[in-house]
This record gives structure tokens, C-alpha cells and sequence, in this order.
């Protein structure tokens, strides 16, 4: 790739932009970005043992553009951050190297022509020598899942790319399984996580790499993190779905006191109409995210029963209100005041005060 003006260079968007003006295919971008992020990012000695994958990548993508150093994570973050602005699907693989002494590491997998590939843009970097990186390599574009298992082992089985994914032991060992009588079909279950959220991300993740087997301190360091990360997401989405309940408790408590001021000061219909789907809504969504919900410990299942039965029990009186919205909009207007009595000729009582 020429020369990109260095105004370009101190963004994402910028450098996406210049290889999307400068480059036409799929694959030409993906080589350009590949280029420019390993010839123009040092690797950071200093720091080559530091993997902090807690946080967030948009942060360290900027940080990595600011001081043009980082070490694998960096390089990673930012090549699959540049490829996907250039509209070439990218991910970051978080793993290690190494058959003998395991060594934490990070890399990229991307899709080029509906072919996986795995992408390392630190090694492509140079190898590092002496505390020192030679030349820029070659060696680390685009090679196959097949080729790449041989000296690079993800934390998750699913980023191996491979219809037979190897265990740890395997690994370690340098053996190759024996061909499955049913085959690991990696691309639906890759499709499948392009669609789930982080936390339903997480959970798949963290159950197949215990599945694959934990033998060595670097995967059970990998999974002890990403179950606390899993266990941060699930308090997270439970407090957001008490954001929503208590949101919509509020408005449903607004309601409640503009009945008891008989609906004054008065409303159209069609305002009247407006007041309770945004509640529904409200307890829908704390609903929908709570049934995500798996926290671990009995003080903390309790709590999350207790927030069930308080949805429910909002949920019956919404729905109070909302058979007499039904009916006070079907009553003539000159009968609809007699509406907020208590004693009304639908079972004694109207169907707020049930």
C-alpha cells in the first residue's frame, strides 16, 4: 500500500476510508489494512506479557493509533477494527502458542471470499529476536485453520475453523484427532454467535472451552476471567432490566394517580390511548432481560425470584388498568365518570379497584 498521508492515520474511520477509496475488492482491502497496521505499529517489549482482554477494544484500538506501539492484542484490535470498516468480517482470537512452554497470544480470524483464515499482524510484524522485531513477514497472512493449528491454539475450540477441533492434550502433543463420525460444523455455530449477545456469547464460549478440557494454567487463568466477565454481564443485564421495571413502576404510578383525579386534567382519546403501552413495554423488556439472567449463589437466585415475582404482580395490575382503558373508551362520555366509583355493574367493582 502507497504512502497514506499521515491526517488519514490517527483514526480508524480515516485509514478505513483511505483503503476503501484506494482499494476495489475484498481481498485487496484486507491486505492493506493487514500491511499498515504491521508496518507501522512497534511491538511494545517492555509490555509483550501484559494480555488485558477486560477492556474495552475501542479503547485500545485508540491507544494503539495514539502511541503506534502495543503488543498482540493491540495489533489484533486494530487490524479487526480497520478490516470491518473496510466491510471485511474480522475477529479477534484470544489463545496461545507454542507445543511446549504455552505462551498467551492473540490473533485475528477472517473471512476472505466465505474462506476462513487466520491473520497474525503481530508476527507479520517481525519475529522478535533478542527483545527486538526483524523485518516485516509474510508468513502470517491468510493461513489456513488446518496450517495454523499447528502453532496456534485458541482458548475457544470454536475459532480453530476445524470440522475435527483439537483438545489441549492434542495440542501439546502435536497430534492430529482421528476424523469425527459427525463432524464439528464450525461456520452454523460461528453464525449462531454473530447473532447472540455478549452475555449468550460468553456463556456458549466459557462451556466449550471446559468441554475441550483445561490443562494448563494459561486457559484456567482465560477461564476464571471470562466467568467473572460472564457473571459482570449478568448483574449488568439484571440491573438494566431494574432500570426498566422501575421505569416502568413510575409511569405506571403516574397513571394510577391520574385515574384517582378521575382523568384530569382531561386527555383526548387518542392521548388516553398513549399512556400504558410504554409501561407494557417497559415490563416487556425488564421481562426479556431477566430471563437472561443466571447469577451464581443462593442470596443472589432469591433476589432474582423476588424481581420475578414483583414484574408479575406489576404485570396484574397493569393489566388492570388496561381492561379499564378498554372499557372507559367504550363507555359513551357522559357515563364515563361514573366509571371511577367503586362500585360499578361488572362484578361489583371496576377493574381498577380488583
Amino acid at each position: 500500500m502507497q504512502q497514506v498521508p499521515d491526517s488519514s492515520t490517527h483514526t480508524v474511520s480515516g485509514l478505513a476510508r483511505y483503503i476503501n477509496v484506494s482499494f476495489s475488492t475484498e481481498a485487496d482491502k484486507a491486505r492493506a489494512a493487514f500491511v499498515w497496521v504491521a508496518k507501522n505499529i512497534r511491538y511494545d517489549t517492555d509490555n509483550q506479557y501484559v494480555l488485558e482482554f477486560q477492556r474495552e477494544p475501542s479503547v485500545v484500538v485508540q491507544e494503539t493509533l495514539a502511541k503506534r506501539r502495543g503488543v498482540c492484542r493491540h495489533y489484533a484490535e486494530l487490524y479487526t477494527a480497520l478490516a470491518r470498516q473496510t466491510g471485511v468480517k474480522s475477529y479477534v482470537v484470544p489463545g496461545y502458542i507454542s507445543l511446549k512452554a504455552a505462551v498467551g497470544h492473540a490473533w485475528c480470524v477472517v473471512q476472505l471470499d466465505g474462506r476462513w483464515y487466520i491473520m497474525d499482524p503481530t508476527w507479520a510484524s517481525g519475529e522478535l529476536v533478542h527483545n527486538k522485531l526483524t523485518q516485516v513477514s509474510d508468513e502470517h497472512y491468510k493461513v489456513t485453520p488446518s496450517r495454523a493449528i499447528e502453532t496456534y491454539m485458541p482458548y475457544d475450540p470454536l475459532w480453530q475453523l476445524l470440522k475435527s477441533p483439537r483438545t489441549p492434550q492434542q495440542f501439546q502433543d502435536g497430534l492430529t484427532p482421528p476424523e469425527p463420525k459427525l463432524a464439528f460444523a464450525f461456520a452454523d455455530s460461528v453464525a449462531l454467535y454473530e447473532q447472540q449477545t455478549l452475555l449468550q456469547q460468553l456463556h456458549a464460549a466459557n462451556r466449550r472451552i471446559e468441554q475441550n478440557g483445561v490443562k494448563n494454567g494459561l486457559t484456567f487463568n482465560y477461564l476464571a476471567n471470562s466467568r467473572q466477565l460472564e457473571e459482570s454481564c449478568h448483574i449488568t443485564t439484571y440491573n438494566a432490566a431494574l432500570h426498566s421495571f422501575n421505569s416502568g413502576v413510575g409511569k405506571l404510578n403516574t397513571f394510577v394517580e391520574f385515574y384517582n383525579r378521575q382523568f384530569q386534567p382531561k386527555k383526548t382519546d387518542e392521548q388516553l390511548k398513549q399512556l400504558l403501552p410504554p409501561i407494557a413495554a417497559d415490563f416487556s423488556h425488564a421481562r426479556e432481560l431477566l430471563a437472561t439472567v443466571h447469577l451464581q449463589g443462593a442470596e443472589n437466585q432469591t433476589m432474582v425470584q423476588e424481581f420475578s415475582a414483583s414484574l408479575q404482580e406489576a404485570g396484574a395490575k397493569l393489566q388492570n388498568c388496561e381492561t379499564f382503558m378498554e372499557h372507559y373508551l367504550r363507555t359513551g362520555k357522559l357515563l364515563r365518570p361514573t366509571l371511577f366509583m367503586n362500585v360499578s355493574t361488572i362484578g361489583g367493582r371496576n377493574e381498577m379497584m380488583r
